[in-house]
């Protein structure tokens, strides 16, 4: 029901260059349990949301189904891959207005607003592979003293390699870097994305990571994707009618 569904066997598709892909960590009020999160955002917020999304070409929300590891402050990894530059200025833009209110009003009555962080992100596979329904998440942030760059050398150099030891070859994985928006401090610098129910070496990385000065937690999530090409379709469509219409 409503705009989210789970896709299974679905690969995850290649964007071009120019495609801006962001991350929402959001976190429920604290007089909201998670069912009833996700049961307000998929029936309700992602529905509401739907008109002003023209600009998106996927719309995913990674709802949390268990701490694997560590403490966390989010209940959802939201994802969104805008068109372009443009699509993404157009798209806040409506948000801010007349034509967002309702999606800000609503957004205070199941999110813990102040509490929500987004950053964007590159990504790159670390193994190709079928994104399915389950995904196991693991978010690191960097020490003090190192730089991003040197994170993510480090994280892709020494360290990943052995997170996803144990793991099947057609396991999906994608690796997520992080940028700061307007100079806002970054709360993780990488996020991995498995496609597996189990992450052997997840217990032995966090712990050596730790040890190093990273901050390391792991989530396991169930996808819902907003199905955007239906909605072109359908909108497309209802256009053709009108202009036949208008025609006749």
């Amino acid at each position: 029901p409503g705009a989210g569904r789970r896709w299974r066997g679905m690969p995850i598709p290649r964007h071009t260059p120019g495609v801006i892909k962001t991350l929402a960590l959001i976190i429920r009020r604290p007089d909201l349990d998670r069912a009833g999160f996700r049961g307000h955002y998929e029936s309700i917020h992602a529905p509401l949301a739907l008109p002003l999304m023209r600009g998106l070409e996927r719309y995913v929300r990674y709802h949390v189904e268990e701490v694997l590891h560590g403490e966390i402050r989010f209940d959802v990894l939201t994802a969104f891959w805008y068109r372009d530059a443009e699509a993404t200025r157009e798209m806040l833009a409506q948000l801010d207005g007349e034509a967002g209110k309702a999606i800000r009003e609503d957004e205070l009555t199941f999110m813990d607003k102040p509490a929500n962080t987004f950053f964007t992100v590159s990504e790159r596979r670390l193994q190709d592979g079928i994104e399915g329904d389950s995904s196991i998440f693991v978010l690191v942030a960097k020490p003090e003293e190192m730089t991003r760059l040197e994170c993510s050398r480090e994280l892709v150099r020494d360290r990943l390699p052995g997170l996803l030891q144990g793991l099947e070859a057609s396991t999906f994985v994608l690796l997520r870097d992080a940028f700061p928006v307007a100079e806002r401090p970054l709360p993780w610098n990488a996020v991995v994305q498995i496609g597996a129910d189990r992450v052997p070496a997840l217990g032995s990385f966090a712990k050596a990571c730790e040890s190093e000065g990273y901050r390391v937690v792991s989530v396991r999530t169930r996808r819902f994707e907003t199905d955007l090409e239906s909605r072109s379709s359908s909108r497309s469509g209802l256009e053709a009618q009108s202009a036949t219409s208008d025609q006749s």
